[in-house]
């Protein structure tokens, strides 16, 4: 397995180390629990070093991103984030990532269990996209950056005031103290490079809560990790990185998108924009399923793979669920037929062969 270079500080830390997506990584600490409420509370603090970085770059790198993704990337401005989906042909799902806008090249931050899969479908894309567009020809620069670039987040209410408890380690001036402050979501700044590498924070998060993520080498990662618990950020694990991103109603490849569940029946029809041709917009006016948020009425804790019935009727499953620290109840994402009617309010999900009634919510937290 791999380990991210935060690897031993776990192990000190008394975390329970699991395997996921190839990587030695932490899944909880004090407890998925205690873990979930620190980040809703105050402030936690996620290794995501295993998270793939990848550079693209050239004269017509802007063009070929447009091509690839659901959303068009030229345009942004130099500190904007992009939340994207990249399709295979038939609209399936290859993976979801953030393209960050640099001033002259583009970095996609990719699911680590996607890395590998999603370089192999830019290359074969490339080739496409060259092929359709001769004047590309050697014009666009693709490379696996993972291996130059720790992670951290900072997740939380708090978390603006900790990262600036730290602000002389990154190296922020008094006017990036401002600026930081300030920054709206989905905003990256960057920080003063070690030697060639360039050092950036973001105000991205995938808890739903306000936070921040750190780019850098795995030396400063180490640093950084360390200053950040000693001004009170609670470590916190996959477990409850999932729960809170549950909580929040985020998505999750491999469960509620995937190359069999396109971005449409995803409910993800605000990231795909048909303002031009792209890969994968033969998908367009084919949504068929749709997501539902499920709240338990009592303690059962629906799992992936249930079924959902409306009525006797089968109209779905379960694509992800767990306990919600937050709510103290049950909650699950459902993928459903796209013609149950928007008043159904209760839907039976079907548990160790018994049918259980769940309420059906808009969302599960504000």
């Amino acid at each position: 397995m791999k380990k991210t270079p935060l690897n031993e500080k776990h192990k000190s830390l008394g975390a329970r180390m699991v395997e996921y997506a190839g990587w030695e990584m932490p899944v909880q600490y004090e407890g998925i629990a205690a873990e979930t409420i620190a980040v809703r509370e105050s402030c936690g603090i996620f290794d995501v070093s295993h998270m793939g970085e990848v550079y693209v770059a050239g004269e017509c790198a802007g063009e070929f991103l447009d091509w690839l993704l659901s959303r068009r990337i030229t345009g942004k401005e130099r500190e904007q984030i992009t939340y994207a989906i990249m399709c295979f042909s038939d609209g399936g799902v290859v993976d979801d990532l953030l393209v960050y806008t640099f001033a002259d090249y583009y970095l996609l931050v990719v699911n680590a269990a996607n890395k590998d899969k999603d370089l192999l479908h830019m290359a074969e894309s490339l080739a496409v996209f060259v092929a359709q567009n001769p004047e590309a020809e050697g014009q666009v620069i693709i490379e696996d950056w993972s291996d130059q670039y720790a992670q951290l987040a900072i997740q939380g209410p708090e978390s603006l005031e900790k990262v600036l408890k730290i602000k002389s380690l990154l190296g922020m001036t008094r006017e990036q103290e401002q600026v930081l402050s300030s920054l709206k979501r989905y905003r990256n700044m960057e920080l003063p490079p070690e030697g060639k590498l360039p050092v950036f924070i973001s105000t991205t998060g995938y808890t739903g809560e306000k936070g921040f993520e750190i780019y850098a080498s795995d030396t400063k990662i180490e640093e950084l990790w360390d200053a950040l618990l000693d001004v009170g950020c609670v470590p916190c694990g996959l477990g409850s990185r999932d729960a809170l991103r549950l909580e929040a109603g985020l998505p999750l490849y491999g469960h509620e998108m995937s190359a069999e569940i396109n971005p449409l029946d995803a409910d993800m029809d605000f990231f795909v924009k048909f303002d031009r041709k792209f890969q994968g917009d033969i998908m367009r006016g084919k949504k068929t399923r749709k997501i539902v948020r499920l709240i338990a009425q009592g303690k059962q804790i629906p799992r992936e793979g249930y079924l959902v019935f409306h009525g006797e009727e089968e109209i779905g499953y379960v694509t992800s669920g767990t306990y919600s620290p937050t709510l103290q109840k049950g909650i699950a994402n459902a993928l459903v037929r796209a013609d149950l009617p928007g008043d159904v309010t209760e839907l039976t999900v079907e548990i160790r062969k018994k049918p259980i009634m769940f309420d059906v919510s808009e969302k599960f937290i504000s």
